[in-house]
């Protein structure tokens, strides 16, 4: 235990207990460090991790107090002192110039908080802008040559007030309404029920039936076609055979025809004759299009039947609903600068107010000045304003169940029109409005 031997020396079981005054001893003259590390710096108190970065690394280059002739060996990986540039001396010079507080240029990532292509603007090919008047508000613009395809290939709704719109030179936008054939089908129209009506009320019932049953086959037809499955047949008949029965019980003939009708297409889908259809959602539209098409219009059959003044209220009626389209259409193409509403875009708020006039005056004109109809100054001025508030609502209607179903016109069979619903859509408001005017005048009922 008292041996005086190093360990690794002697007998291996001797046993030597080496004192820290004896190792301090033994490196005291070990040789000079290649680098210096300098004094031991004590305990380094680190930075909370929440704290902002300090930029600064550890040393792990040739410093101060080296001794110049030593030098790492050839093959040996050698830290460049910090201080020499001599092979990027540009490099760092250009580094040394840079001003700390100058703004950065360029930002990456996200960084860069400048305007950007969306997104969707990559990934939507087919962005069709339904009005080119409202182009750019609320996201980011696209360029010039795409948003002029989508604006050009945007279809135009075919309404009172969606006329050709003037471009910005003035001219007509491409694929705009062709006015001189929509009016000649339009005098056309007129002819023909003014023949009609020269009959008498069975002349007018029968071209009353003939625009009804084609304005509602048109619309269960169009929802056929959008993935509905309504009961086409029983709606049909309903639709037709509501002019009918009013004509033959009046307002009485309201309820049962609603309520056979119900029945009816309970029984369609119960017999398994409307397939795998939802029965809810499509015995629903198919009431949709009776109430909407069948029961509305059917307050035609009302108005011709009222005695000796029939003809002359449904007269006006007509002329109402004509006055405000004509109206609308030519104030709005002239003038329209504000959209009425998403679901038509192509009405203006000027055109409304136009279509408003061009009732009031029409009825005004026919009534007083032309002497049609029983009412007084009073009585035309009335259904006048009732008619100028009812005709952009039954257009609007039809503009929600078309926005809805994703059509541009309910049907193709009257030319620069649409369909007979699209033309008379406004009409199936004023008729009943027309209606109870009468009997609030004491002309009716």
């Amino acid at each position: 235990m008292g041996s005086e031997e190093r360990p690794g020396t002697g007998d291996a079981e001797t046993i030597r207990f080496v004192t820290a005054d004896e190792l301090a001893a033994d490196t005291a003259g070990a040789p000079t460090p290649i680098i210096d590390l300098g004094a031991p710096s004590g305990e380094v108190q680190l930075p909370h991790w929440t704290a902002p970065a300090t930029g600064q690394v550890p040393q792990v280059v040739l410093g101060a107090g080296v001794d110049p002739d030593l030098a790492a060996p050839a093959d040996s990986v050698r830290w460049r002192d910090e201080l020499d540039a001599s092979d990027d001396l540009d490099f760092l010079r250009d580094l040394g110039g840079l001003d700390p507080d100058a703004p950065v240029v360029e930002r990456l990532g996200a960084l860069d908080t400048s305007d950007r292509t969306s997104d969707s603007d990559y990934l939507n090919f087919d962005d069709v802008e339904l009005d080119p008047r409202r182009r750019g508000r609320g996201r980011t613009r696209r360029p010039r040559a795409t948003r002029t395809t989508a604006a050009s290939a945007a279809p135009a709704e075919t309404g009172a007030d969606s006329g050709t719109s003037p471009a910005a030179d003035g001219s007509a936008r491409p694929g705009g309404r062709n006015v001189p054939m929509a009016a000649a089908v339009g005098a056309a129209m007129a002819a023909v029920a003014l023949l009609a009506f020269s009959i008498g009320p069975v002349g007018a019932l029968l071209i009353i039936e003939l625009v009804i049953a084609a304005a509602g086959l048109e619309f269960l037809t169009a929802l056929q076609r959008n993935g509905f499955r309504p009961a086409t047949l029983v709606g049909v008949v309903a639709i037709a055979v509501f002019p009918l029965a009013v004509h033959w019980k009046g307002e009485a003939a309201f309820p049962l025809v609603l309520a056979l009708t119900l029945v009816a297409g309970i029984i369609w889908y119960v017999a398994g004759l409307g397939g795998r259809a939802r029965p809810v959602a499509n015995l629903g539209v198919t009431m949709l299009a009776v109430l909407w098409i069948g029961m509305f219009g059917a307050f035609a059959a009302l108005l011709a039947d009222v005695p000796s003044e029939g003809i002359s209220l449904l007269l006006l009626a007509i002329v109402g609903t004509v006055g405000h389209d004509v109206g609308a259409f030519f104030i709005g193409r002239a003038a329209g600068r504000t959209p009425l509403s998403a679901l038509s875009p192509n009405k203006t708020v000027e055109g409304l107010l136009g279509g408003m006039v061009g009732s009031i005056v029409a009825v005004f004109v026919f009534s007083v000045l032309l002497g049609v109809g029983p009412f007084s100054a009073g009585g035309a001025l009335l259904l006048g304003i009732v008619i100028a508030v009812m005709a952009p609502l039954g257009d609007l209607s039809e503009s929600l169940f078309k926005r809805d179903l994703g059509i541009k016109d309910m049907g193709t069979l009257l030319p620069q029109h649409g369909g007979v619903l699209d033309r008379f859509d406004g009409m199936l408001f004023v008729l009943p409005a027309t209606y109870y005017v009468a009997r609030l005048c004491g002309v009716a009922g």
